[in-house]
């Protein structure tokens, strides 16, 4: 249930964001802010700001953004309704649900009744393994080593050869077609029948402790060997981890990713409660966004079978993304993290964390696969390869060790290694100070390492002056945004300067919570809004940037319909669109030549 935006506003209001951060951190006033050592990352010289005007805080160390919501959220872990919840119970203030519409309140009873059923057949399915028809499947899981209180703790299961299951729920009053919704029955030859059969189940269970859907292993030859609950109202396979109902409440520093469920369970089983599995597939930016919400560090634990590695590149790319601190963990002679625990134990298998391979060394090790090091021309595609991911890493000292082993590697001198480095280095600061501003003598790149788009920063600058709104009114419009997720927020701002109403940071945040992912949107125009009173001047130049990403946008499709209407043999057409493509470009040509007259 969602709560009115009046009542996240006066949550906001009654929580000072100076009292409430107070409570974590010592803060110490600093001109008009206050400063304090990061509660997010580890640092010796205070680099968290807060202020106390615009009541948001920002680490200029390790980036995290954001106001009284997102900091409880981040510091308490958790989601964007649980920490409304919690600050509303610190100021003492009742909230107010929003009315659903009639389809909203179906929905929401729909959802209700799949966690309340799932609930009831994840204890049908465990009540099973303990009966005569289980006993196959508990020697099963004894085999695989597993004791009897790890699997009550994991609520494993078993699923009859029959349709027991579908009974059962019919016996407690539920309908054929809502089980079917669920993801428990299937439709075949007009009948419903049992999804899983002569299957051990593992209940996946959310961060709420919901049970959101199953995973049955096959006992027999039967194929798949694995069988997931489909897409249903409350499981989305990309969207949750299994064992994260465990993992949150660990008190290591990180999250240990493997793919399968008896990974996981394995390694709860030897003490390393931190295990999270990704349900087989490759890591999806929701699962790494879950990730980001509870830990900075991971090691990935990947099988090292091809798919396995393919898999961990994939995931690699999404985390390194999310500014997510990574390792991996390369398991000795391919053996999944289950198999190498039962022959090694969990202290062996804790050193393998500790010893886990860095970003870039793992990345080097896979570009080196497939090359042969006497040809010069491999020499030449590794060191291309592990030069760009050298570039990337900003401490010199380690950059120098890289650039020295990958020399070795290459069987190159290390010049020409750093060469090639070094020309990455170049290409990426080239690319920033296209975007380079000037403001009296201080020089800002709005485009900063956190790659904030000019759309935040028209945001960012709205919300610290108001007045700016008559600069770009009927000049900039909400469908010229490229990121559609931003324009509620555009709208909200223009809507109540239109009314005559002032706009602050709180009164965007209740779009948060219709949307989760615009909680990094959010963050980052509350960094904007850091730099806001420095970026003012430079509202031309970011307006003029937003209408040639508009106007370039369109010059595509232009082109797209130039060539549609050249291959139907439409010459009129072809003649009017070539018109209107000349007049997009003349468009551009004049507000690039007025930001060169701004900024000669």
């Amino acid at each position: 249930m969602a709560y009115t935006r009046e009542s996240i506003e006066k949550v906001i209001e009654a929580n000072d964001i100076v009292d409430v951060i107070s409570d974590y951190v010592e803060l110490k006033r600093a001109g008009k802010e206050f400063r304090g050592l990061c509660p997010f990352h580890r640092e010796k010289t205070p680099s968290f700001m807060v202020s106390p005007t615009k009541q948001v805080y920002h680490c200029f160390g390790c980036n995290a953004s954001g106001n009284v919501v997102t900091f409880i959220m981040d510091i308490e872990n958790l989601s964007f309704k649980e920490a409304i919840e919690f600050l509303a119970e610190r100021a003492g203030i009742p909230l107010k649900e929003v009315d659903l519409s009639e389809e909203e309140a179906k929905r929401k009873k729909i959802i209700e009744e799949i966690y309340r059923v799932n609930k009831i057949a994840a204890l049908f399915f465990h009540r099973k393994l303990f009966s005569e028809e289980g006993v196959k499947a508990l020697e099963y899981l004894k085999s695989r080593g597993l004791s009897s209180t790890t699997i009550k703790k994991f609520g494993i299961g078993y699923a009859p050869s029959n349709d027991d299951l579908l009974n059962f729920l019919k016996g407690k009053g539920y309908k054929e077609n809502f089980l079917s919704k669920a993801g428990l029955v299937v439709y075949k030859s007009g009948k419903y029948y049992d999804r899983f059969k002569d299957r051990v189940m593992f209940p996946i269970i959310d961060v709420r402790g919901n049970v959101v859907g199953f995973g049955g292993r096959a006992l027999d030859d039967s194929l798949p060997k694995y069988l997931n609950t489909p897409e249903t109202e409350v499981f989305k396979k990309g969207k949750t981890l299994f064992a994260i109902n465990f993992a949150k409440k660990t008190q290591d520093d990180k999250f240990i990713i493997v793919e399968g469920y008896m990974d996981a369970i394995s390694l709860h089983q030897a003490g390393i409660d931190c295990a999270v599995a990704s349900l087989g597939t490759a890591l999806t930016e929701e699962q790494a966004r879950l990730i980001k919400r509870y830990k900075k560090n991971v090691v990935i634990a990947y099988d090292a079978d091809e798919a396995g590695v393919n898999a961990t590149l994939r995931g690699l790319d999404i985390l390194e993304k999310l500014n997510i601190n990574i390792k991996v963990l390369s398991i000795p002679e391919g053996k999944d993290p289950d198999e190498f625990i039962k022959k090694e134990g969990s202290e062996a298998f804790k050193r393998l964390v500790e010893n886990a391979e860095s970003l870039i060394e793992f990345k080097s090790k896979i570009f080196k696969k497939g090359l042969d090091f006497e040809k010069v021309e491999d020499r030449i595609i590794y060191v291309k390869k592990i030069a760009s991911e050298i570039a990337k890493i900003s401490d010199e000292v380690k950059r120098e060790v890289y650039i020295s082993a990958a020399a070795k590697t290459a069987q190159i001198p290390e010049n020409a290694v750093r060469t090639e480095v070094d020309r990455f280095v170049k290409r990426e600061t080239e690319k920033k100070q296209k975007f380079m501003y000037r403001t009296g003598n201080r020089r800002h790149n709005i485009y900063s390492s956190s790659k904030i788009s000019p759309e935040k920063y028209l945001i960012a600058l709205l919300l610290h002056d108001n007045n700016l709104y008559y600069k770009i009114k009927g000049v900039i419009k909400p469908d010229m945004l490229e990121d559609s997720k931003l324009k509620p927020i555009f709208e909200e701002i223009v809507s109540s300067l239109e009314g005559g109403k002032q706009v602050q940071i709180k009164d965007i945040v209740y779009l948060i919570q219709e949307e989760d992912n615009l909680i990094s949107d959010f963050n980052d125009i509350v960094k904007a809004l850091f730099e806001a009173e420095d970026l003012s001047q430079m509202v031309d130049d970011i307006l003029q940037k937003i209408l040639l990403n508009n106007l370039a946008r369109k010059r595509e499709e232009i082109r797209k319909e130039i060539l549609n209407a050249h291959l139907l043999g439409d010459v009129e057409k072809e003649r009017e669109l070539l018109i209107k493509l000349q007049n997009c470009e003349k468009e551009m040509l004049k507000i690039k030549d007025g930001q060169k007259e701004r900024n000669p």
